[in-house]
């Protein structure tokens, strides 16, 4: 009962305010806002276009410790530029990470009663029957495209607005929600489609090995056959054209469309966690090695377009264009710093940590970051420069520059 009267006067507490997160002013001292100070001579018409930092951070009663592992009724809240905008209920901390932000919208999913239920600003979309984890996640002419991962090894299935237009009952998607740079998680979006790849596992006697498939919507558009001497980590398809990293023989390969070109890496250099990424007009491999220090890299063939080295990790990091920003991380974990090229943005010295990859995004030339506090509830948004800390009892989720 106590802790029920501790809910209500939190959800009465936060209802009563119009910014109930904020805690201070940037760190410029400027007032956070979604557009920069206009300048003498210049049109503030262009300043709607502007992108907007929108974050996800779960939010629980004073009276839960979360970070011991305790759960209870918790809020999801969408907030664009530190301000709230909507909140949502969510239950259990495996579907606090089941949303996405999309073109400013919060849209959640869950499993009830054999059926996944998919929301837009908490209100129900649609339902179908089945529980699935969504791989992939896309909104085009107000239809929705999800790629789901069917429960206890029951395939996959791709659909448009929770109609089931292709299945396979043993596929496994190739990539997950996260995206790892990817806005729509396991969809590879251009302008000639939407595409995604799975695996489909072939016994022969003893052994197992793996033909993948790579499709567009609900057509297959190249089949690789499986090969015992072949190992493929990604598939991903950009601007019509197919790629994959793989290993062939011992051979770490970059394959462009039928063009195999060899990486080259230092003498005992070993690559760890590398996933392909687009990167302006072109396709790069991201990952890590230790060459002997730790380097996160993006690199092509042979080129490293870009890579931070020294003697801490990089947690993440992230490009746009010729700009790029990364954070370090402690022994622990926990973060170090926050850097916009080789400029120190924040000192964190272990008072945060990264809760997951999609906290941290470079975007129409925008950085943007979202530290949750590694004890009590100051918690930090990082939007470019300017920093906002925000106190809540819970973690940040995701971000998203739109």
């Amino acid at each position: 009962m106590c802790k029920l009267i501790r809910w209500v006067l939190f959800f009465l507490a936060v209802c009563s305010c119009q910014a109930p997160l904020f805690d201070t002013a940037p760190r410029s001292g400027n007032p956070y806002s979604a557009h920069p100070p206009v300048r003498p001579g210049e049109s503030t018409d262009s300043l709607s276009t502007l992108p907007s930092l929108y974050a996800t951070a779960v939010c629980y009663p004073d009276s839960v410790d979360w970070r011991a592992g305790e759960d209870g009724a918790a809020m999801l809240f969408l907030l664009r530029e530190g301000k709230e905008v909507l909140r949502v209920p969510v239950s259990g901390r495996a579907s606090a990470y089941r949303h996405r932000i999309m073109k400013g919208q919060l849209w959640t999913d869950y499993c009830e009663k054999g059926q996944t239920v998919v929301c837009c600003n908490g209100e129900e979309r649609f339902r179908f029957a089945g529980e699935e984890v969504l791989g992939g996640f896309w909104v085009q002419d107000d239809r929705v495209y999800t790629l789901g991962q069917r429960a206890g090894g029951g395939g996959i299935s791709f659909r448009i607005d929770g109609t089931e237009c292709f299945s396979s009952q043993n596929g496994v998607l190739m990539n997950a929600a996260d995206g790892g740079g990817w806005e729509g998680g396991a969809f590879s979006i251009d302008t000639t489609g939407i595409y995604y790849a799975y695996g489909v596992p072939v016994r022969k006697q003893e052994a197992v090995t793996w033909e993948y498939r790579i499709m567009k919507e609900d057509r297959v558009e190249k089949i690789l056959p499986p090969s015992a001497d072949c190992r493929v980590y990604d598939i991903r398809v950009w601007n019509g054209m197919v790629y994959r990293f793989e290993d062939r023989g011992g051979v770490l390969c970059l394959v462009k469309g039928e063009t195999y070109l060899n990486l080259s890496f230092l003498p005992g250099e070993v690559p760890h966690y590398c996933k392909l990424v687009p990167a302006g007009d072109r396709m790069l491999l991201k990952g890590y090695s230790y060459r002997p220090h730790f380097t996160y890299w993006l690199r092509d063939q042979d080129d490293l377009v870009c890579a931070v080295s020294g003697g801490h990790a990089v947690s993440e990091l992230a490009m746009d264009g010729d700009d790029y920003g990364y954070l370090l991380e402690n022994d622990d974990g926990s973060v170090l710093g926050v850097y916009l090229g080789q400029e120190a943005v924040v000192l964190s010295k272990g008072r945060h940590v990264l809760t997951s990859s999609r906290c941290v995004q470079y975007r129409k030339q925008l950085f943007g970051a979202a530290l949750t506090a590694a004890q009590g509830q100051r918690h930090l948004l990082v939007r470019d420069r300017d920093t906002l800390a925000l106190r809540f009892n819970g973690y940040f989720t995701s971000i998203q520059i739109d």
